[in-house]
């Protein structure tokens, strides 16, 4: 199915076309900006613009709605850009629906429209009152534009309340986020009220399955809860990241005109009818969302960006100072050479030979495979990889379990010691590093390491080799949830398996794939074995 997604760069929309492409469909992002999550087909353009929208709607079978004006302060803040946002877009994304003849508008609404109802408990059969928040009127306009296409126009429709969403990916301005971000800088967390407000948040990957399950046919012109089935409070948020980041202070300011009250909101209905549940805890999917944060935080900022302008500066206001800085700038050079993987990249391009193997040179038709995925799920990965006819070289940072180990070797892959990044003075401890995973991990004679991310820096190359490894690197790399492009009998493909739903199907869908080519997927050592190595 052919699936066009609004807002598909954004923090939920990613999620979404992650999943969807995972399980067969085709997505394409319909956005202001391209997705820095992966490299689907994007048409760049603004959703309430109806003639945009119609043709990037061509041959799609339907339309997964999501772009919005999300935060409820911008809305506050621009009313009128709030209603072209979300009124005025949905009505632009129902009109191009009925003009190319699309078969179905999923419309992502939220569960904010129960804000003002009496009740405590909600589900879809409750009946709405007037809103006493804009947001919570832009939305629903759309709801209510979507039941009028579908009366008038026969546009058939499928309208998601989600819950709150959070988990990587997530805007700064979320609650969790945000809390986050000032918990790392140190800065105390403030409680609207007393704290109390409970909400029913949702992990992101959860939401994103349940709208993947609203394009069934059952799912035609009927509304569904999207929500949690735990409600958290405020304060056990703000205690929670305690937990995770440290002892950080919690104060309480006052409450918030119009803030979502809360309700127990049942999500029954996708249940009985989509099989759809939320599988993560709050307390897990926050664990995760810290985890991405930090590695996020942890990525290295454009290297000496300015340096330049600022030298030359410098030059200039005092030439005596030319000599030292002349000297500092070729130690600066040197040092960032050795220890980054940026000079390894440099330095690759003049030397083949300090390149990690990303190829083979082999007539058998095969290619290498190589699987970071947690140490958690590894053993499940090989199972799934050994079920699809395939193996991989499974790389593990640290040391894992003896029982870890053996379940991956007994379904035929095999696991590999993966190195952190180098950084500035990690790769001093490289050889050490090799011998310490590979007697971990039980390997005999050459010992085949992968590193994540930024890649190798030329020291761990060259350290690796005087430990007898081999360092290894994909030469396709595919992103969690991603898809494979061009592939070549002997290419060291490197695949990043999330520990999240619809892992299992998309690893079956990326050894379908390889099949598709006329390939068979083994472990990157295996394929080592076959023939030359191609750097």
């Amino acid at each position: 199915m052919k699936v066009l997604v609004t807002g598909g760069s954004g923090f939920i929309g990613s999620h979404v076309v992650d999943v969807l492409a995972a399980r067969g469909h085709e997505p394409v992002i319909f956005d202001r900006l391209r997705s820095p999550y992966g490299s689907f087909p994007t048409v760049i353009g603004d959703a309430t613009d109806c003639g945009a929208l119609e043709a990037a709607m061509a041959g799609c079978d339907a339309i997964v709605h999501l772009a919005a004006m999300a935060d409820v302060n911008d809305v506050q803040a621009d009313p009128e850009g709030a209603e072209r946002a979300n009124g005025r877009a949905t009505l632009a994304v129902l009109e191009a629906a009925r003009r190319a003849k699309v078969g179905r508008v999923v419309y992502g609404s939220t569960i904010w429209v129960y804000s003002d109802c009496p009740e405590t408990a909600v589900d879809e059969d409750t009946r709405f009152v007037m809103p006493g928040h804009l947001y919570t009127a832009t939305k629903l306009a759309g709801e209510l534009y979507c039941r009028s296409y579908a009366e008038l126009y026969g546009v058939e429709y499928t309208i998601l309340r989600f819950g709150i969403p959070y988990g990587p990916r997530a805007r700064d301005a979320t609650v969790l986020a945000a809390f986050v971000k000032k918990a790392f800088a140190g800065e105390p967390l403030t409680v609207a009220g007393d704290g109390s407000q409970g909400r029913r948040f949702v992990y992101v990957e959860d939401l994103a399955d349940g709208v993947e399950r609203a394009l069934a046919p059952q799912a035609a012109n009927r509304v569904y809860n999207l929500a949690g089935n735990e409600t958290t409070t405020i304060r056990e948020i703000a205690t929670t990241v305690q937990e995770l980041v440290g002892d950080v202070e919690i104060v309480h300011t006052e409450a918030r005109a119009g803030d979502f009250g809360g309700k127990e909101v049942s999500s029954e209905r996708a249940l009985s009818e989509l099989g759809w549940q939320p599988r993560t805890p709050f307390a897990e999917g926050a664990r995760r969302y810290v985890e991405w944060r930090r590695a996020r935080d942890a990525m290295p900022a454009p290297r000496f960006a300015g340096l330049r302008t600022r030298t030359a500066a410098a030059l200039a206001w005092r030439p005596q100072l030319r000599p030292a800085l002349t000297a500092l700038a070729v130690t600066a050079a040197f040092f960032w050479g050795f220890a980054s993987d940026d000079g390894m990249s440099i330095i690759a391009k003049a030397f083949p030979g300090t390149k990690p193997v990303t190829a083979v040179d082999t007539s058998s038709p095969q290619v290498g495979l190589i699987v970071d995925a947690p140490t958690s799920i590894a053993p499940q990965v090989a199972r799934e990889l050994d079920r699809e006819g395939a193996a991989a070289s499974i790389a593990l940072t640290g040391r894992a379990s003896d029982r870890t180990i053996t379940a991956i070797r007994a379904e035929g892959s095999d696991p590999v010691p993966r190195l952190r990044s180098g950084g500035p003075v990690r790769w001093i401890g490289t050889r050490t590093q090799i011998h310490r995973a590979a007697k971990d991990l039980g390997i005999d004679g050459h010992v085949y390491y992968a590193v994540p991310g930024t890649g190798f820096t030329l020291a761990q190359d060259l350290l690796g080799h005087t430990a007898g490894a081999t360092p290894v690197s994909g030469g396709v790399k595919v992103p969690p949830y991603g898809r494979l492009g061009a592939l070549q009998r002997g290419d060291l493909v490197e695949v990043s398996v999330p520990d999240g739903p619809g892992w299992r199907e998309w690893v079956g869908s990326l050894c379908g794939q390889v099949r598709g080519h006329g390939l068979t997927a083994v472990s990157a050592a295996t394929l080592l074995r076959s023939g030359p190595a191609d750097r």
